[in-house]
């Protein structure tokens, strides 16, 4: 028996521990070492899945199945169990150092049942979690439609919040509008009557003459600085007439030549003063408004402010390069200098490129992007003025007609030319030319005035005349004649010597 036992012990050491050379080869190989209880008081499985556990344990189970077939086994176990304890303590103890996974045979014939335990719960495990992951997404997809409707639903409240606002803006706005136009409206109706007329035509006339005497006085006792004067009498006017054609709906005369033209003197006289080419084309716009003053009949009329505005863009900056050229201080001399020390050619052409750009502007903006809107809205123009009102298009051949818009341009042009000699002329003649300029604005004003007086005489005698022939056709003296021939008594028709004095005046 002790012969068969340590056979049978012999026998049974082999396959009861297997020991694998490395971790590599079993499967969970990233399992901690199973152990029995003589090493270890609890065994580690790794449940990460069902199928590693599986794939670890069926190995094990068939090198169990193959020792179990002998029949000594019992015996082998009984007989051999201090070598199979003592074996197995130094397997355990080279597994745990060596950190390699053995497999115990007895624990493993002993843990069948709670294999497939194991492998049930981890497929009910898998089962649960599809179904969890399933619930999981079902969950994420109704939150994400949740968020898109609620994103949808605040796109719409926004919406309508914007229209709300815009709405209300917008009315807002409108009656905004309705009472400035209101007020506006009322506000002409009252400078239009008489008496609003009457006290706006006084205060002109008093600062105009005001203005009158200021420039005769500066420009008498300080030629030199009396640009200084005028930069602030035309940017005043200027800025008169923006408000004056933005109210009457005009302000595309703002875009005429003379405009330009005084833009043109003060850009000389305060940007670029050393400037010969500056120079040249401030000089060379002189010529045009000097004929301008004539052709366009300026007038002194004082009380007018129209009248007056329009002679004021015209002859001021004409007497301010006179003021210069005669008595120059500082840059204003280096300027003119080296402007009269250019060629006649290079002088011309300096002036006439002013001009250029000038027509190009007018043209490009009168004719080409605004030509629809002044259509539209009925608006006035300097080619309006000239084509329509006073009907120079009607006066031209049919077949030129259609090309108004360059006869125009080309003609204002020709005025431009006739003007420019104004550069080559010397001081005196410049003095001489801008006396008789003058002397045409007087005498316009004051056939204004002896107009405007005999007619409101022929119309007042007129009146008296019929009245006084009224009277005697019915041969009732007026009620102040009763009154002085005593209160009473028959009417007395006129005598000889009053009757032909009545037909004198009406004939």
């Amino acid at each position: 028996m002790v012969a068969d036992r340590s056979g049978a012990s012999t026998a049974l050491q082999a396959p009861d521990i297997v020991r694998p050379e490395s971790t590599d080869s079993l499967p969970g190989s990233h399992q901690e070492s199973p152990c029995s209880d003589s090493c270890n008081d609890e065994q580690h499985y790794d449940a990460a899945s069902p199928e590693t556990i599986g794939a670890s344990l069926v190995p094990a189970l068939g090198r169990r199945a193959r020792v179990g077939g002998n029949g000594a086994k019992a015996e082998a176990e009984d007989d051999g169990a201090e070598s199979t304890s003592s074996e197995s303590g130094e397997a355990c103890a080279a597994a745990d150092a060596s950190n390699v996974h053995l497999y115990d045979s007895f624990d493993e014939s002993n843990s069948e049942g709670s294999f497939s335990s194991r492998r049930k719960g981890a497929q009910l495990l898998l089962r649960r979690g599809r179904r969890t992951t399933q619930h999981l997404q079902q969950r994420a997809q109704h939150l994400v439609q949740d968020l898109k409707r609620r994103e949808e639903m605040l796109q719409k409240r926004g919406k309508k919040i914007g229209q709300l606002v815009q709405r209300e803006v917008r009315q807002t706005w409108l009656l905004q509008q309705e009472r400035l136009v209101t007020r506006s409206r009322e506000m002409t109706r009252r400078l239009l009557t008489g008496r609003s007329r009457a006290w706006r035509h006084k205060w002109i006339f008093a600062l105009v003459q005001t203005d009158f005497v200021a420039s005769a006085f500066w420009l008498g006792r300080s030629p030199e600085t009396y640009y200084m004067y005028s930069t602030a009498q035309i940017c005043f006017v200027l800025t008169l007439k923006v408000v004056d054609y933005r109210v009457t709906e005009q302000h595309y005369f703002l875009l005429d030549f003379c405009f330009f033209a005084n833009l043109c003197v003060l850009a000389w006289l305060w940007l670029c003063p050393t400037s010969g080419a500056a120079f040249n084309a401030a000089e060379g716009v002189c010529g045009l408004l000097s004929i301008s003053v004539v052709v366009f009949r300026n007038s002194c009329v004082p009380h007018d402010f129209v009248r007056i505005s329009n002679a004021y863009v015209h002859y001021p900056a004409v007497v301010t390069m006179l003021s210069v050229k005669m008595q120059c201080t500082g840059d204003h001399c280096l300027g003119i200098e080296a402007g009269r020390a250019m060629l006649r050619h290079l002088r011309f052409r300096d002036a006439w490129l002013a001009y250029i750009s000038w027509a190009v502007i007018y043209a490009s903006i009168i004719f080409l992007l605004a030509r629809k809107r002044i259509a539209r809205k009925q608006r006035d123009t300097l080619y309006g003025y000239f084509a329509e009102k006073l009907g120079f298009k009607e006066k031209l051949p049919k077949w030129l007609r259609p090309y108004s818009q360059v006869i125009f341009m080309l003609g204002h042009q020709t005025l431009f030319l006739a003007g420019v000699w104004w550069i080559f002329l010397p001081l005196w003649g410049q003095c001489i030319c801008t006396v008789l300029a003058l002397t045409v604005f007087f005498h316009n004003g004051g056939r204004f005035y002896v107009d405007h007086f005999w007619k409101a005489h022929e119309r007042n005698t007129a009146q008296y005349v019929d009245a006084a022939r009224l009277a005697m056709s019915q041969g009732d003296p007026p009620s102040d004649t009763a009154g002085l021939n005593g209160g009473g008594g028959a009417a007395t028709k006129p005598s000889g010597e009053v009757a032909p004095a009545i037909q004198e005046l009406g004939g």
